[in-house]
């Protein structure tokens, strides 16, 4: 394949054009030729300027001039906006998002912000001018290291008191694949945080029920920002082998491959301009064990550090805090219920109780919220399941039932009396049941009990569909008001493909036509007005809809369409029973 300057030959006269125009500020450069017969073109720059040279290398991406170039400094290690190991520079915002394609230049990255970035670096500049400058994203120590591939330690919010400089820690982890040689697989939790007297100082209470494997750790404040060098896993290292004689005693005693942990907390850069503590790890593994006076022989890398405390967890939505003191009951786990109990449990919901009665096809799976690996599990105990390893934040209960069967003399409990107790203890009962019988109940249960009632139904071959939600003292009508507009009119009903149910080999019951592509449409909106319903009055929470049902077209004339929907205020409707008539 041509390189991009054969490709894009006005590109290579607009950069060596401005190039040769800033040679008066002191530039001057000249093409690797070693590395533009490889199809790589790479520039090697000097500056000088006040008897000082500073010298370049800019590298060109295969795709430019739709990317930057990438630009090191040699020697010189500035303060801010390089990198401390690699020592590219940062001349342009994060990933490059202000780079303008067949206008900017490394020359004007050049000569316009490399002045800026020595200026702020020298502390030449005052902070309003600084604050002008700089994209206002941190530059933590953290996000420079080069970490083992897939692993990760889950850290709480909470970091142990300053006052107390080192000690041990307990994590929970993912048990590590069989045969692995090609570094750490290490994947879990922080579990407790203790001195090295086993006080305990944090504790971590979320447990993930696939981190089941319990692992011994030391941890070691250091007192300020650590410096990224080749040699900074032997220091770090030897420092708390020096600090912390356990942790020395255990390198000597641990057998030759394994790992051992050491958590390094520390003040840092973590928003722009603002300090506070942050985390890395190092996975430390005997490579040769100690023997008389001779140390172990060991090999170390570095474990990034995932906040997942819950402050951390919602910081990137916080509209979804008052979840977190709300709770809803969700009946029917079919292509509706369980993408919504997904949702709701994903946006930090505090806890779901779901009821169903069925069990997962690999059928289902079209249009289900879980796949193949389910299939045999009741659909209460596969999303429980799931949400419990995926969500821990959200607890889940669930109930396996059939409303309205028979009550049998020997039957352990009644179904409306298990239904009755859940509505009551929860603040919002959804609806996926699609059976009328049971939404009739449920809806009329709801409103007995002064309970949101939220439901939603898809048509067959998944044309259209009816999110709709009644709130005590707040929405006008009622389900039977929202059922009479549909028989007189003055609510439209949904698109309806005509398809006819079919029954697949192995079901007992027929099941209707369609796609999780379109009914996740359906659940998709019935999410976002849960969470409204539960959020509504809330300071800054979830912002809310000011409609009650909205009726949804999918496909229409046997063409899909984007989701096309009409919403309604739910007002009594005269033939309605109960709000109808004065």
């Amino acid at each position: 394949m041509a390189p991009w300057w054969e490709r894009y030959p006005d590109a290579l006269v607009l950069e060596t054009a401005a190039l040769d125009a800033i040679t008066h500020l002191g530039y001057t450069w000249k093409e690797n030729e070693s590395a533009k017969a490889s199809g790589r073109l790479v520039l090697d720059l000097e500056l000088t300027r006040d008897g000082k040279v500073l010298r370049f290398t800019a590298q060109y991406p295969d795709a430019f001039p739709y990317f930057q170039p990438l630009v090191y400094l040699h020697e010189t290690l500035l303060g801010r906006h390089q990198h401390p190991v690699g020592k590219n520079l940062c001349l342009i915002g994060r990933d490059g998002e202000g780079w303008r394609p067949g206008h900017d230049t490394l020359a004007g990255l050049l000569s316009e912000k490399f002045p800026d970035i020595q200026a702020i670096s020298a502390g030449a500049m005052s902070p309003d001018e600084v604050s002008a400058k700089e994209d206002h994203v941190g530059e933590p120590v953290s996000s420079f290291l080069n970490y083992a591939p897939n692993c990760a330690i889950i850290v709480p919010d909470q970091t142990p008191p300053t006052d107390v400089e080192f000690g041990r820690m307990t994590l929970m982890t993912r048990l590590a694949p069989v045969g692995n040689s090609e570094g750490p697989s290490i994947r879990g939790a922080v579990q407790t945080i203790a001195d090295i007297g086993q006080k305990r100082l944090v504790q971590f209470s979320t447990s993930i029920p696939s981190f089941s494997s319990r692992m011994a750790g030391f941890w070691l404040r250091l007192a300020e920002r650590p410096t990224i060098d080749s040699a900074m896993e032997k220091r770090l290292t030897e420092l708390l082998s020096a600090k912390v004689p356990a942790f020395a005693a255990a390198l000597r005693s641990a057998r030759r491959g394994q790992y051992l942990i050491a958590g390094f907390v520390y003040p840092d850069e973590v928003s722009w301009r603002s300090t506070a503590d942050d985390w890395f790890f190092m996975a430390i593994q005997v490579k040769q064990n100690a023997k008389g006076n001779r140390p172990p022989a060991l090999l170390a890398y570095f474990i990034r550090a995932d906040w997942g405390g819950e402050d951390a967890w919602m910081r990137r939505a916080p509209t979804l805090l008052p979840l977190r003191r709300k709770s809803a009951l969700v009946i029917g786990l079919g292509s509706l219920g369980s993408p919504v109990a997904v949702h709701l449990a994903r946006a930090g919901i505090s806890r779901l109780h779901l009821v169903d009665f069925d069990h997962l096809q690999v059928g289902n799976t079209l249009r289900w919220a879980l796949g193949w690996q389910y299939a045999g599990l009741q659909k209460t105990k596969a999303l429980g399941e799931f949400l419990a390893s995926e969500y821990p934040f959200t607890i889940v209960n669930s109930t396996e039932i059939r409303l309205g069967a028979p009550l049998f003399p020997d039957t352990p409990f009644s179904d409306y009396e298990t239904i009755c107790s859940l509505v009551k203890e929860t603040d919002l009962v959804i609806d996926a049941s699609a059976n009328q019988r049971v939404s009739h109940f449920v809806a009329d249960l709801a409103r007995e009990l002064g309970k949101p009632y939220l439901w939603l139904t898809t048509t067959p071959g998944g044309a259209g569909g009816v999110v709709g939600r009644v709130v005590p003292t707040r929405t006008p009508g009622c389900w039977h008001c929202f059922q009479h507009g549909l028989a007189d009119g003055t609510i439209r009903q949904p698109a309806d493909t005509g398809a006819i149910d079919i029954q697949p080999a192995g079901c007992s019951q027929p099941t209707f036509f369609g796609a999780g592509v379109d009914s996740d449409e359906i659940a998709l909106l019935a999410a976002r007005l849960a969470i409204a319903t539960l959020c509504g009055g809330q300071a800054d929470g979830f912002p809310d809809f000011e409609w009650d049902v909205a009726v949804g077209d999918l496909n229409r004339g046997g063409v899909s369409i984007a989701p096309d929907w009409t919403p309604y205020v739910l007002h009594p409707n005269t033939s309605c029973r109960s709000c109808g008539r004065a």
